[in-house]
């Protein structure tokens, strides 16, 4: 991928990027797809965008909090001084309606993207997950005539064998769009094994804001007892897997406690949210597990500065951005080999385990303990950054735009990346 040096110096361009992402904060999961919203608000340093974000469409019928609550959303909104649009659309209870999803995407959004088009002519789309952003994505290319850059945030492996008339339009997508991003190289691998290889794949990972997540800086070490949790709290997360590791720590001698932040936002979450509860009930570990509940970024910033390590115990990971997180506030993690953090995680900045394996999860909760010292907070941050700042994440995917746009080969595209280049 070509360099074009750093953007951040370069005044406000005109260039106009559309994305659409039904992932994205909003008024009643203000934590949903906030790593879509942090490239967005980045980009807004060297383009114009705007975001079509749409919502479960539901009529108001009692007994329906589930998806009544959508109700509650604005059909405009500013995040972050970006336009966000929440126009509704037919969903269904669960995967009922999954195959649909992109049609009844598309014929929501249409007359939004047709009004927002006349007083904003943006230049490229932007979809986030290839099903179905993407393929609604492609779709308005196509009757626009513009490029379509999709990034994938998700594996495809196995969900997309799964369901076969959801793969058939992904790869149609998928070979439509001028970039297909993938947020970690086994991202990537799983898109490749139906599509097969191609120059237009390209690894771009999630990035983090290192002006939020902050080195500590009053001098106090971590508590060497406390062990750190921080994500969605639903079964793939592998809580239950840490839980069993602290049972045999305890059993060990080890006075540990696990902080778990976080919440689950969806009805089936919080079904193993409760599950999980039972479970430190049952194993008698009430006195070394706390949950607090979800915490804004700059509390969870202070549990990171306070704990010995973050875990990340997965059964599958897309990418893993707690764990950038984590390096940048110097904090050292355990992972599991689960997809994502083989990007991330090294022996210099923590430890990688077998999924699925309590005992791993223990002996590697061990190890960053006992080797604490080792773990340089200074180092742990510059590492993080130098790979997975914004600031690097911005250009690189200006990089994949300015090649899409002198593929489309429009005088305003070759003016763009004439101005990118000389930048």
């Amino acid at each position: 991928m070509p360099s074009v040096g750093n953007l951040f110096d370069r005044p406000m361009s005109s260039f106009r990027v559309l994305v659409l992402s039904r992932n994205y904060p909003n008024e009643v999961i203000p934590q949903l797809g906030l790593w879509v919203e942090g490239l967005v608000r980045h980009l807004g340093r060297v383009c114009e965008t705007r975001v079509i974000a749409p919502v479960p469409y539901c009529p108001p019928l009692p007994g329906f909090s589930a998806y009544t609550r959508f109700r509650r959303i604005p059909s405009a909104d500013q995040v972050n001084g970006i336009e966000v649009m929440h126009p509704r659309f037919l969903t269904g209870p669960g995967y009922s309606l999954h195959s649909l999803e992109a049609s009844t995407y598309y014929w929501g959004i249409r007359h939004r993207v047709e009004q927002l088009r006349r007083k904003f002519p943006f230049d490229l789309i932007h979809a986030h997950f290839s099903y179905p952003d993407g393929v609604v994505a492609a779709r308005l290319g196509r009757q626009y005539r513009l490029p379509v850059v999709i990034t994938e945030h998700a594996p495809w492996l196995p969900w997309m064998e799964e369901y076969p008339r959801v793969r058939h339009q992904a790869m149609w997508a998928s070979a439509e769009c001028s970039y297909h991003i993938a947020v970690s190289r086994y991202v990537r691998d799983t898109v490749v094994h139906f599509t097969g290889e191609t120059k237009k794949l390209h690894v771009i990972p999630v990035g983090v804001d290192g002006s939020v997540f902050t080195a500590c800086e009053n001098g106090q070490g971590p508590l060497m007892n406390q062990v750190l949790f921080v994500g969605a709290i639903r079964p793939v997360k592998g809580l239950d897997i840490l839980i069993k590791a602290m049972r045999l720590l305890s059993d060990r001698g080890r006075k540990l406690k696990l902080l778990v932040v976080g919440e689950s936002f969806y009805q089936s979450y919080r079904r193993e949210y409760q599950r999980i509860q039972q479970m430190v009930h049952e194993l008698r570990l009430t006195r070394h597990v706390e949950f607090v509940g979800r915490k804004s970024p700059s509390e969870i910033v202070q549990y990171l500065h306070q704990s010995a390590l973050l875990v990340l115990p997965s059964r599958a990971e897309s990418f893993g951005a707690v764990l950038v997180e984590a390096l940048v506030c110097g904090t050292p993690v355990l992972a599991t080999r689960c997809g994502g953090p083989e990007d991330i995680v090294t022996d210099d900045v923590g430890v990688l385990v077998t999924p699925e394996d309590e005992r791993a999860l223990a002996e590697g909760i061990e190890h960053i303990i006992r080797h604490r010292s080792a773990y340089d907070a200074t180092r742990l941050r510059q590492y993080a950054l130098q790979r997975f700042s914004w600031e690097k994440i911005v250009n690189d995917t200006v990089c994949v735009y300015r090649e899409a746009l002198d593929v489309s080969g429009s005088e305003e595209a070759r003016r763009y990346c004439q101005s990118v280049a000389e930048a």
